[in-house]
């Protein structure tokens, strides 16, 4: 997933909200950003006065949880350090993101691929079908070609990708192109130049409806895509799902943006019904 980028002060200042400290409004030169971080109920504004405001953060565990979402930040202090040094290397920097782009200016950009019972081709070339184990990993996207009627299928978990073949009859058609997003780079761009339809497979929480909703839905239409949503969802969350788990992810709930899909109504129906979410992987085990 391509993050979104934080300026060292802003940066500073969150820390300081983690550490209990209540600051002006003022004092967060972004204001863009500190007005989603307010939207989606991850900081809080007290008004203290005529046009003044403070900023406080209510639960530090769920701002920590929304910066590792957005930005890829797993911890501040050791991305404030970084930021600080001239040296910077992909091993530090995994230290303090999700991603090496985050302290790299060229890197691996790409999406790990695999395909069942349609052709690919790259560059002109037809690829060959790999043995299990091994899969391609595409990082020139305009140049990788797909069937028209194949359905793309975005995966979010690596052990789910890697074991997709126990997963590929709960689709609804047998031509598949099964792409999972590296960090450094989503695949959406490339989706943008295709006309396949999408099926994302992500987690059944309020984050990975998160995903979905901001990172594909919004760019790629909803003509295009669709979440998928088990059969069994109803028994997987009330037996197996996770109340922690929902309880971390609460700042991004309810979704923000309208869920007109039916299936994706009665997903979130259902997780706020039953107060619990569930990854992925879960599957595998069903």
């Amino acid at each position: 997933m391509s993050h979104e980028k934080m300026s060292r002060s802003f940066a500073r200042n969150l820390l300081r909200l983690i550490d209990g400290e209540v600051l002006p409004a003022s004092a967060f030169g972004n204001r863009r950003q500190l007005k989603q971080l307010e939207e989606d109920r991850a900081v809080l504004r007290m008004v203290t006065g005529r046009n003044r405001a403070s900023i406080r953060c209510p639960d530090p565990a769920a701002l920590e949880n929304y910066l590792r979402l957005h930005f890829g930040i797993t911890d501040l202090g050791t991305y404030l350090n970084l930021l600080d040094q001239a040296d910077r290397d992909g091993e530090d920097s995994l230290l303090a993101t999700t991603s090496t782009k985050t302290f790299r200016r060229k890197g691996m950009q790409g999406f790990f691929i695999k395909a069942f019972s349609t052709p690919m081709h790259m560059g002109g070339h037809a690829l060959d079908t790999l043995p299990d184990g091994v899969e391609y990993f595409v990082h020139d996207p305009a140049s990788l070609r797909v069937s028209s009627s194949a359905l793309i299928v975005g995966v979010e978990n690596p052990e789910c990708f890697v074991k997709i073949d126990r997963l590929i009859h709960r689709f609804p058609q047998e031509e598949l192109v099964v792409v999972m997003r590296y960090h450094s780079l989503s695949p959406v761009e490339w989706l943008k130049s295709v006309e396949n339809h999408y099926l994302h497979f992500g987690d059944f929480d309020p984050a990975g409806i998160a995903i979905y909703c901001n990172e594909y839905l919004a760019r790629l239409g909803e003509r295009r895509c669709r979440f998928f949503v088990p059969e069994q969802i109803e028994k997987i969350l009330e037996q197996k799902g996770s109340g922690e788990l929902f309880d971390q992810q609460a700042h991004l709930w309810p979704p923000k943006q309208g869920v007109d899909q039916p299936d994706l109504q009665g997903l979130v129906r259902l997780i706020s019904r039953t107060g619990k979410g569930a990854e992925q992987e879960l599957l595998l085990s069903e």
